[in-house]
């Protein structure tokens, strides 16, 4: 049952008790003389408004003169004997609970000459307590001026008097403006109404016990029931529901979200909701929704038949166009998808305090009075017929919300929300020796805890995560809580708790654990660190773990097991890209992690590791050398002993031995117009090419082909990135493909020569690796 109540309402009184004066213009006389009224405007400034965290001045959306507080006394001993009677009827049209009060807070006096006006727009909440605002007219003598205020499809016009004070009061989510005023000048006082209660506990709900009853049935029912299959095979299918979402009528910000302090009829159903929870012993806590949705429209039959998004919303959200508040006018048709996303809620607790979170809400937990249609989306986004799809609008809502669950499923519920609380309450029973409860828990988090964990992956949270992983004392619980994460996430702070688990569970858990990291992110990254910078930082961490005694060790010796083999893959993959710069570029993003590994292998003393990864390197050819060059440049800081023990010196002396090779070998004749061929293909046209390829004396041919074999010549000559230009001459039947080697060979062999000399110098500087006399070369 609803409470009594609307989103705006108005009273009117005399003016006998508003004693103001202005300074800089005097006492206001009523109705206000024009006179009076231009000397307002002569000292007021051009009001500005706000978007977002910004504070603008745009006359195009807000033309209106402010005069400020600090201007304006008030006898307000004298004024609360009108304005406080007005706030309790008022309090009552919005159907707040009597056991609350509504105080004003001047906020500004504003003047609005001819012509001026303010678009739609929602005022932002300035205080903890603000749920509104109070608009007083003062009498005067003008026209136009309306105030136009909307709510949930509705809408209510306001009009100023010439002889009484006009008191509009309406909640802070509704959209509303002020018409243009055609003749004379608007006055207004407006103030910020804020929400006062001296208890912190929402007025029980007071409606019929058959109401309550039928509410408690649908919940219980609610909860009981498992929802329709979404697709075939949906395992949730099978589960009754462990959550409910309803959805209220007004927007909320995270400082005015409390009981106390709901606006209209959401004050009524939520407190009608909460008592009867907590009969069925549920928990209900509030939070902050936002909704989107999306609709097919029906494609109007004139000039809106047009392609591409059009994107709108209210002008606090608009770039660079005010006049565009009303774009969200397309006929919606049917609701194609809804998503809801609880973004904070109030922390069921004893302290109750608003707390992030990132919850995403099936539709079948999700149920609202107003559906999200009737109201105002804060942003819009239309998609045009785009021939096989589109012609669809896309709104997004914030609204408040209650959050419900049974209390059987407390835990649950609340962890999924909060992953990073979930690990903190186990901890808790893992340290009061309660072993079974915190198994349990832990059991509880299996159906959703690889969704919910990695949004929580801070250096604490998994170090949490490793001491309850061992502190559970089984295996198959501590992987299902260790599984979202990845090895980037580990870090020297986690020493102490890596080293127990291995002490605990034995290295095979931790190399399991790798493996199942390694299969769930192919690639080189996680949160926050790129794998790359990790495997530059395992020094550091094999460093503090060896400080932990043989169960350290034996940790950080899994770990570089596992970086090395993923090491060797990534640099076989590199050798295998065809394009030299791609190729050159992913080496160079190995170097620095190929010294970290090494680094990290001296550092265990594990020989068999480092021969096996020297061996590797060696056996790459020339194509790996730079990157070994750049991976010895790393290791130059490190301690004589530490380079001998990762085998660095022996890297250095087969670089020197590789560029002495290739130093020595002639250098390119001016007509030698030799080109290794690409490898990779097998083909008849990849024949032909490598043998216009190889032809020292060959600089052009002209080749009559079809356009499928065109593109796969292009396609081969770009891949290899070949100094090579090819080109189409459009003449006769097939068309001929002309193929011109280019002086790019000559220069980028310079280039090749020149960086070798560099690094073989560098070599014999500062590892003492000679190179051999280096001759000429040719490749």
């Amino acid at each position: 049952m609803d409470a009594p109540g609307s989103f705006s309402a108005r009273k009117a009184a005399p003016p006998d008790d508003l004693n103001i004066e202005v300074r800089g213009v005097g006492p206001l006389r009523f109705p206000v003389p024009d006179e009076q009224a231009r000397q307002l405007c002569e000292i007021g400034r051009p009001a500005r408004y706000g978007r977002g965290e910004l504070t603008l001045l745009d006359r195009r959306v807000r033309d209106t003169w402010e005069i400020p507080s600090s201007r304006v006394r008030i006898d307000k001993r004298r004024w609360n004997k009108t304005l406080v009677p007005i706030l309790d009827a008022l309090r009552d049209d919005l159907g707040l609970p009597s056991g609350c009060r509504l105080e004003a807070e001047l906020h500004a006096m504003l003047v609005y000459a001819r012509g001026q006006f303010f678009l739609p727009h929602k005022d932002s909440e300035k205080h903890d307590e603000m749920i509104g605002t109070l608009v007083v007219t003062l009498p005067g003598r003008f026209t136009g001026g309306t105030l136009v205020v909307e709510h949930e499809g509705q809408r209510a016009t306001y009009r100023g008097s010439k002889a009484v004070l006009s008191f509009v009061a309406f909640y802070a989510d509704c959209r509303h403006e002020v018409k243009p005023v055609k003749s004379g000048h608007r006055i207004v006082l407006t103030y910020n109404l804020l929400l006062r209660r001296n208890d912190s506990e929402p007025a029980p709900s007071d409606v019929p016990p058959e109401v309550a009853e039928e509410l408690a049935r649908l919940l219980q029912e609610h909860f009981a029931a498992p929802p329709p299959p979404r697709w075939r095979g949906d395992r949730a299918a099978g589960e009754p529901p462990s959550r409910l979402v309803y959805l209220l009528d007004h927007e909320y910000t995270q400082r005015g979200l409390h009981w106390v302090r709901l606006k209209g009829r959401d004050a009524g159903r939520v407190a009608l909701l909460r008592d009867t929870a907590r009969r069925v012993g549920c928990d209900a806590v509030l939070a902050l929704a936002k909704v989107h949705e999306t609709w097919s429209t029906i494609e109007s039959d004139y000039e809106d038949r047009w392609y591409g998004r059009r994107r709108s919303g209210t002008w606090s959200e608009w770039d660079d166009d005010p006049e565009g508040a009303d774009l969200d006018d397309h006929e919606v048709d049917e609701l194609i998808e809804q998503n809801v996303e609880l973004e904070c809620w109030m922390e069921p607790s004893a302290a109750p305090r608003v707390r992030p979170l990132a919850l995403s809400v099936p539709n079948s937990e999700v149920c609202a009075t107003t559906p999200s249609d009737r109201l105002k989306p804060y942003a819009s986004e239309y998609e045009g017929n785009m021939g096989n799809y589109g012609n669809t609008l896309d709104r997004w809502y914030r609204r408040g919300a209650v959050f419900l669950w049974p209390r059987a499923k407390a835990f649950a519920v609340r962890a999924e929300a909060d992953p990073a609380w979930a690990l903190a309450s186990i901890s808790t029973r893992l340290r009061a020796a309660e072993i079974a409860d915190a198994r349990q828990m832990a059991a509880s988090l299996t159906p959703f805890w690889a969704t919910a964990a990695p949004a929580g992956q801070t250096s604490r949270f998994v170090g949490t995560a490793l001491r309850v992983a061992g502190g559970l004392d089984e295996p198959a619980l501590a992987s299902m809580l260790l599984a979202p994460f990845a090895a980037e996430a580990l870090g020297r702070a986690h020493a102490a708790p890596l080293a127990a688990l291995v002490e605990r569970y034995g290295e095979w858990f931790l190399a399991s654990l790798l493996e199942t990291w390694s299969g769930r992110r192919q690639q080189w990254s996680a949160p926050g660190t790129t794998r790359a910078e990790w495997v530059a930082s395992l020094p550091r961490l094999c460093d503090a773990l060896c400080s932990r005694g043989p169960s350290g060790t034996a940790a950080a010796l899994v770990l570089v097991q596992d970086s090395a083999r993923r090491l060797r893959a990534a640099v076989t993959q590199a050798l295998a890209v065809r394009a030299p710069s791609r190729r050159n570029q992913a080496f160079g993003e190995l170097a620095e992690p190929l010294a970290a590994v090494l680094h990290s292998v001296a550092l265990l003393d594990a020989t068999e590791l480092r021969d096996e990864l020297i061996g590797f390197c060696q056996a790459g050819g020339d194509e790996l050398v730079t990157c070994l060059v750049q991976a010895l440049r790393a290791a130059t800081a490190l301690a004589p002993e530490l380079r001998g023990a990762a085998g660095f010196d022996v890297l250095a002396s087969h670089c020197a031995d590789r560029l002495a090779a290739r130093l020595s070998l002639p250098q390119r004749e001016r007509g030698d117009w030799a080109i290794e061929p690409p490898g990779g293909c097998a083909c008849e046209l990849c024949g032909v090419l490598s043998g216009f390829l190889c032809d020292r004396a060959a600089q052009v041919f002209e080749w009559p082909l079809a356009e499928q074999s065109r593109r796969h010549v292009h396609a081969t000559i770009d891949a290899a990135e070949l100094p090579v230009l090819h080109q189409t001459r459009r003449r006769g039947r097939p068309y001929t493909l002309v193929l011109t080697k280019t002086d790019a060979l000559f220069e980028t062999e310079r280039r090749e020569r020149a960086s070798d000399d560099a690094d073989a110098a560098w070599l014999a500087a500062a590892w003492g690796s000679r190179s051999r006399d280096p001759g000429r070369r040719r490749r």
